[in-house]
């Protein structure tokens, strides 16, 4: 047994209201680490790819990560892996908070969850119990409601992960949500829970874990909490704007989507409005963190007499900048309707920009909206719609769907800023390759984390910086940040550390919490194995070369970056970029695998 891992997971049939706890072997945790690692393994074991996402068939896996249970900086990540039912891929989303430590703690390393209940419950799990529990008078409540209820019914340790309305109506964006504030956000993992009418899970332990090797332990975070708090990015930026902090940074390097990433043209007044300072200034209570960590990122806000966390830059990006909005207090209270409902804001954001578009092209009339007003940058409109879209009412019913199935619908697909259904966070990729091959590659769809957070090697990378419009080097870099972010995924650690935190020091905390002797290189070993497994089950659900790829706009409509009119070249960047990608992968022209290692067969 491998020290700092449980070695058990949970297996919960809710269609049979069986439970059962096997033995997860050393051998898995050594080629997977945990996270993301071991949901792209069980899925590939469990699931046939075939599956249809919004049926009783498809599973979840909620794992937690390889430094979970451990002081490693922000280690309090965990991963609910699925097949999307927004994307029809293979999906993990993580989510920070206190849940997964919690969850770890109960002395287990994961929770496979399949079939469906007859009525709506929740499970709960502790170091000694495992209780399935009907809850009829919870469906419909949303997350505050149902957060505090559960806390006041188990106790004030317990922690919560669960859906709100979003979910119960299977939304194909919908999140689930901890901490009340904290999104598993992107594909749709609410709207699977939604079809097994699991309403939450809830955990309670308190289960310690005792590093193998402590001085190399102690050495490893000595060396990452000194960095993390010497970092500039880490130690400053983050902490005193968090996220919204990025608003000026990428709208002055020409990136902020604006129309429905028709250009990224905004007046500099407004960008005041939405900034990271606008918000510290105008609704900032106080700053938040996850588990162990420093950075504190998170923004707890108020809005008239409504709190609420946030708006990310995400959400100020998509909910704000790309519909043409620019008030900070109407982004904040749609941002918190969506954390109550459970639901992305990122493809909320993104199919609200590609209605407003079909609307100002007269594809999409009032009477198709219901009298709605949908030009971009309509003021007093984002709350309606978020109401309508979570309880899928009138034309909200429509928009649930995501961008991707609105395109079809109205034969506008082309118009869908989405890579394999998944709809584009706030980064143009026409102002940088390196994010553009990214979106094209992510195992889950148009993804800045899973396709690998490039933005930060071309503005703020510190000496990893890089240029952003290389095409010979651009396919190195992207494999770089990817195989970067798995790891920090499959860890169970937040990747902000990784602005500071590089592989060696993760290496030297993981050998010295487990007792495994893992360098940089084995790290990035198993990151390619966990990718490798997750882009089989895509090839086996029918992914190809040709799902590799951008809307048509990001190729065909040029946008002024830098004072230069630029699009993507497709044959003379993107296609060289891919095939060289391909080649660094080890994948053969067509996107497959070469070398599938006998545990991917």
């Amino acid at each position: 047994m491998i020290q700092g891992y449980n070695n058990r997971g949970l297996d919960v049939d809710l269609s049979t209201g069986e439970v059962k706890d096997f033995e997860v072997q050393d051998s898995i945790f050594k080629k997977y680490l945990g996270g993301r690692g071991l949901g792209a393994y069980f899925l590939k074991e469990e699931l046939s790819p075939k599956t249809e996402p919004l049926s009783s068939e498809n599973i979840m896996v909620i794992s937690t990560g390889g430094l979970s249970g451990s002081l490693s900086p922000a280690s309090g990540r965990f991963s609910v892996t699925f097949k999307s039912p927004l994307t029809g891929t293979i999906s993990s989303a993580n989510s920070g908070g206190f849940w997964g430590n919690v969850f770890k703690r109960t002395g287990y390393d994961l929770c496979i969850i399949r079939g469906t209940a007859a009525v709506p419950v929740y499970l709960y799990i502790s170091e000694d119990k495992i209780e399935i529990i009907e809850c009829k008078d919870l469906w419909g409540k949303n997350i505050p409601e149902l957060t505090d209820f559960l806390i006041n019914k188990h106790s004030k340790s317990a922690r919560v992960l669960g859906i709100g309305t979003a979910g119960e109506k299977q939304i194909r964006f919908a999140s689930i949500m901890n901490e009340y504030n904290r999104a598993v956000g992107r594909g749709g993992a609410g709207a699977v829970m939604g079809v097994k009418k699991l309403k939450a899970v809830v955990v309670e332990g308190k289960k310690r874990f005792i590093p193998k090797n402590e001085k190399l332990y102690k050495t490893g975070l000595y060396q990452a909490n000194k960095l993390v708090r010497n970092f500039p990015v880490t130690s400053k930026a983050l902490t005193e704007l968090g996220t919204p902090g990025l608003v000026k940074l990428i709208h002055i390097h020409d990136m902020l989507p604006h129309k429905n990433f028709q250009d990224v043209t905004h007046k500099k007044s407004d960008i005041e409005k939405i900034s990271g300072e606008t918000l510290r200034m105008k609704i900032l209570q106080t700053a938040k963190g996850c588990f162990n960590c420093t950075i504190r990122c998170g923004r707890a806000t108020k809005v008239k007499n409504k709190k609420g966390e946030g708006p990310e830059y995400e959400t100020i990006a998509l909910m704000g900048a790309n519909l043409g909005i620019y008030n900070i207090e109407e982004i904040a209270l749609a941002g918190y309707l969506c954390n109550e409902t459970g639901m992305d804001t990122i493809s909320f954001g993104g199919s609200i920009a590609l209605t407003m578009e079909l609307f100002e092209k007269g594809i999409i009339t009032p009477q198709i909206t219901g009298n709605l007003n949908l030009n971009f940058g309509t003021p007093n409109l984002l709350e309606k719609l978020v109401k309508l879209t979570a309880n899928r009412e009138g034309f909200g019913d429509i928009i649930a769907e995501g961008a991707l199935r609105i395109g079809q619908r109205y034969n506008s697909p082309d118009l869908a800023m989405v890579v394999k259904g998944m709809e584009f966070p706030g980064y143009d990729p026409r102002a940088s390759l390196l994010q553009a091959l990214g979106y094209a590659t992510s195992s889950r769809g148009g993804c800045h984390l899973k396709g690998g957070y490039a933005v930060c090697l071309g503005f703020f990378g510190g000496s990893k910086e890089v240029h952003r419009f290389l095409v010979d080097t651009s396919a190195g870099h992207c494999v770089d940040a990817q195989d970067s972010g798995c790891i920090t995924d499959a860890l169970g650690v937040c990747r902000f550390i990784s602005y500071s935190v590089g592989e060696s020091e993760l290496s030297r905390i993981y050998s010295g919490y487990t007792g495994l002797d893992y360098g940089p290189e084995d790290l990035k070993d198993s990151a390619r194995r966990i990718q490798d497994t997750e882009r089989v089950f895509n090839n086996k659900a029918g992914f190809t070369r040709k799902d590799d790829t951008l809307p048509r706009r990001m190729f065909t409509e040029k946008i002024n970056i830098g004072g230069v009119e630029r699009a993507i070249d497709e044959k003379h960047q993107f296609e060289k970029m891919l095939g060289k990608y391909y080649e660094i992968r080890d994948w053969d022209k067509n996107g497959v695998p070469l070398k599938i290692k006998e545990d991917l067969k």
